[in-house]
Parts: C-alpha cells; structure tokens; sequence
C-alpha cells in the first residue's frame, strides 16, 4: 500500500466526514478509493464514446454480432490502466 497526504479545503473535508457518518464509507480512504475508481469508468466511457465517433465519422459498416462486441471489449479491457 502506499500513502498520501493531501491538503483538502474544510468544505471537501467536512463533506467527507459526513459521508463517514452517514454509513457510505467506512474510512476516508474508502470514500477516495470509490471516488478514483469512478473517475476511471468516467474516462473509460470517454474512450470508448471516443472510439465509437471515430468509427462512426470513418463511415465504416459493420455487423456488431455477439462476437464482434466481445473483440471490442476485449480490446477495451487491453487499453484500460490496470484498476486499483
């Protein structure tokens, strides 16, 4: 595990603290953790948004069999950064 110190405005910190309180997270470092990996999916969608345009805008057809959104999963899941 490695470790981080942060500086944090009173209005983010106290956010914090009542989501701990409310029983949403257990620990600061759980509320982060959650908060980065859907920043991740945010930006994973992004891409794949992206990737979907690019093919759109080349005006390239092709028939999306089960197969053919497997290979682009797939080749998704080899882009991506490795998770958290």
């Amino acid at each position: 595990m490695t470790y981080l110190t942060i500086a944090l405005p009173e209005a983010a910190k106290a956010y914090i603290d009542r989501q701990i309180s409310s029983g949403h997270y257990g620990t600061a470092d759980e509320f982060l953790t959650a908060l980065i990996e859907r920043e991740q999916e945010r930006q994973a969608k992004q891409k794949v948004n992206a990737m979907l345009r690019s093919t759109l805008q080349k005006d390239r057809t092709v028939e999306a069999t089960d197969e053919w959104w497997e290979q682009q999963r797939q080749d998704l899941k080899d882009r991506l950064p490795p998770q958290i």
